[in-house]
């Protein structure tokens, strides 16, 4: 069977989103004197840096376009659920990860009560010198992937609907639910900010099943509230691309973006500025990022459409996203024994948010010296690396590591 091609360029974005979450993450989760910044009114910057971190919605935009893509293209050279269903496998894959970067492998968030880090075991491990589990409270953490991993179940389901018995055609019909039910979720996603407190009293009350429920749903960073959207506006491009509806995607897309964009920035500027809390601030946040990520997707696909031409000058950043899974997972890791390093030689670097910055630029260029190292074995014992060879067992070939430069 041919393997679908990827978009190069895409990947390119996709690899400088996950620079930029690098940078960010390892900036501000190190930062010593968060717990002194007013985050009921914060510092322009602060909120600036706090956009920037969030460029997982992208990945959840691209995720629901290119698992779309796949299953698209497949669905018409053997007709069946098999290609759905492997994209539900490769759902539950992400939620278990979920649990394995929430608990074991991921980022820290602050108790900023008692400026306590709330850490996960290989950080908190590393730091005290000792294994340290995490607190419960952890399990009840959101994260880009369970949110990925949700969205590519409900997109198998519902694509599956739509494409089997020659569904791909009717284009009117599949573009009308995915465009609307993506905004429906969107401009209703304000209901959050009435749920959330339900979410943290059956934390508080020790209700595991509906805290659970609730972290998917509801809790920070990307609750699927509102970015399963984001996975509904990334299939219907993909089924546009699929259709060759170039044309369309311009002219129907695009506004679209900027419509999202004017809504959630005009909205933003009515309310006090906060970072990631459930409020109208950042229900309007979400709104303007959607524009502005959807706008970003299609501005590249219909702009570079010579796919080659970014693969020879910016390497190193299709690696970042080629291997965005393991980076994503390991990140902390390699933070946390940088951060011990460094403090050795400055050992107040994480006191002003500068030094920190200029630690995640060292975190980045420290990753882009690895990938470098791992590229001379084509990234082997990579996550993604076991990805392809355990789906390829089942039938279903991957682009993942396909044609890298």
């Amino acid at each position: 069977m041919k393997t679908p091609g990827r978009y190069q360029s895409l990947d390119l974005i996709r690899g400088i989103a996950l620079i930029f979450i690098i940078l960010f993450h390892t900036s501000v989760y190190n930062f010593a004197n968060i717990h002194k910044i007013d985050l009921s009114n914060p510092p322009i910057l602060i909120v600036l840096i706090s956009f920037l971190i969030l460029w997982g919605g992208l990945i959840i935009l691209y995720s629901g376009f290119s698992n779309t893509l796949m299953v698209s293209r497949r669905i018409m050279e053997a007709p069946g659920f098999k290609p759905f269903g492997m994209m539900i496998v490769a759902g539950f894959l992400f939620i278990a990860i979920h649990f394995l970067l929430i608990l074991v492998l991921g980022r820290w968030s602050v108790d900023f009560v008692n400026n306590q880090p709330d850490m996960t075991l290989v950080a908190t491990s590393i730091r005290s010198g000792s294994i340290q589990f995490p607190s419960l409270s952890k399990l009840f953490e959101g994260s880009a992937l369970s949110t990925i991993g949700i969205n590519l179940i409900v997109l198998s389901l519902l694509t599956y609907s739509l494409l089997r018995n020659g569904g791909i055609a009717r284009e009117f019909r599949n573009y009308t639910l995915l465009l609307t039910g993506g905004s429906v979720i969107m401009i209703l996603s304000f209901i959050r900010i009435d749920l959330y407190p339900a979410f943290q009293d059956a934390i508080d009350l020790g209700r595991t099943g509906p805290a659970l429920a609730g972290s998917f749903l509801l809790a920070n960073p990307y609750p699927l509230i509102p970015y399963l959207a984001y996975g509904f506006f990334g299939s219907a491009v993909a089924m546009m691309i699929y259709n060759h509806r170039m044309k369309l995607m311009g002219r129907l897309v695009i506004p679209m973006s900027i419509i999202f964009i004017l809504y959630g920035v005009t909205g933003a500027l009515n309310y006090d500025k906060t970072i990631s809390t459930p409020d109208f601030f950042w229900y309007f946040k979400t709104q303007a990022e959607l524009g502005i990520f959807l706008l970003l997707m299609v501005t590249v696909i219909l702009g570079f459409r010579n796919q080659n031409r970014t693969r020879s000058k910016v390497p190193v950043i299709l690696w970042f996203s080629r291997l965005s899974l393991t980076i994503y997972l390991l990140e902390t890791l390699l933070s946390e024994v940088l951060g011990q390093g460094v403090a050795l030689i400055f050992p107040d670097w994480n006191q002003t948010i500068n030094g920190c910055l200029l630690f995640g630029a060292l975190n980045v260029l420290f990753w882009a010296g690895i990938l470098a190292i791992w590229r001379r074995i084509d990234f082997r014992y990579s996550l993604e690396y076991f990805w392809v060879k355990m789906f390829r067992r089942f039938g279903k070939e991957s682009t993942k590591l396909d044609e890298i430069p």
